[in-house]
């Protein structure tokens, strides 16, 4: 999940406007999912001359028991593979569910033990949240979990660099449905659309990040994320390739 203006004003905000430039580089570096001033990270490649347009659906904040089966079971009616970044305690809750995740094709990947803001934890309590949440998902799954994406996309200069230590490879985004956000279905899709034409325009594949959990919640409602991906899938089924995390690694 995407801070919202509110919480980046809390998280330093204020300390950017009395910082000024410098210290309002840093925030940029800590926040937007491109910037590589803290380490670089997968988005998504450039999309092939000739070739099919491609996008990956990843999911953050699971597994949810009431809305990532029938998540599950819309992926496979369209036959489409997507990418959950799991919170780490929540997994170990719901152990049956990540199997039945795996089971069904997709690729599970590292969202921390407790979902916390990684700009603002130390190096050890950060190395601790991935490393413990990586061996609870690979006893879960009897694999190895090679994704990270950090909460809220934040980080500061150590986090990318933990993260590799680990083996993990981390991941951001080029698109954010603000599903959390949304008070309907039709605004995370119209928000969707908007932006996966700009990376088209652009040139990229998408990398479209939506919630099928909440770090405030383990049963949080996401009725509304899982009506926008009937509509998502409709849409760009004719036209695009839909691949998992993995298939853009470098």
């Amino acid at each position: 999940m995407l801070l919202n203006a509110s919480d980046v004003l809390e998280i330093g905000g204020g300390a950017v406007l009395a910082a000024g430039a410098a210290t309002a580089g840093l925030m940029y570096a800590s926040v937007w999912p491109s910037s590589r001033l803290f380490g670089r990270a997968l988005t998504a490649p450039r999309l092939y001359v000739n070739g099919p347009d491609e996008m990956a659906f990843t999911f953050d904040d699971g597994p949810n028991p009431k809305w990532t089966p029938p998540l599950l079971e819309l992926l496979a009616k369209h036959n489409v593979r997507a990418t959950f970044f799991l919170i780490g305690q929540y997994a170990a809750a719901q152990r049956t569910l990540v199997r039945e995740t795996l089971a069904a094709g997709h690729l599970i990947g590292n969202h921390t033990w407790t979902h916390p803001n990684l700009a603002r934890t130390s190096p050890d309590k950060t190395r601790d949240e991935l490393k413990r949440t990586s061996a609870e998902l690979e006893q879960i799954i009897g694999a190895p979990v090679r994704y990270f994406r950090p909460p809220f996309g934040l980080r500061r200069p150590a986090t990318f660099r933990i993260a590799r230590e680990l083996g993990l490879i981390p991941v951001t985004w080029t698109v954010i449905g603000n599903d959390w956000l949304a008070e309907s279905a039709q605004e995370i899709t119209d928000r969707v659309t908007r932006l996966t034409a700009k990376d088209q325009q652009r040139g990229y594949a998408t990398n479209l990040v939506l919630h099928d959990g909440s770090h405030r919640t383990p049963e949080a409602d996401r009725s509304r994320t899982v009506a926008s991906m009937k509509d998502l899938l409709e849409i760009y089924a004719p036209s695009r390739r839909f691949v998992t995390l993995d298939e853009w690694e470098s």
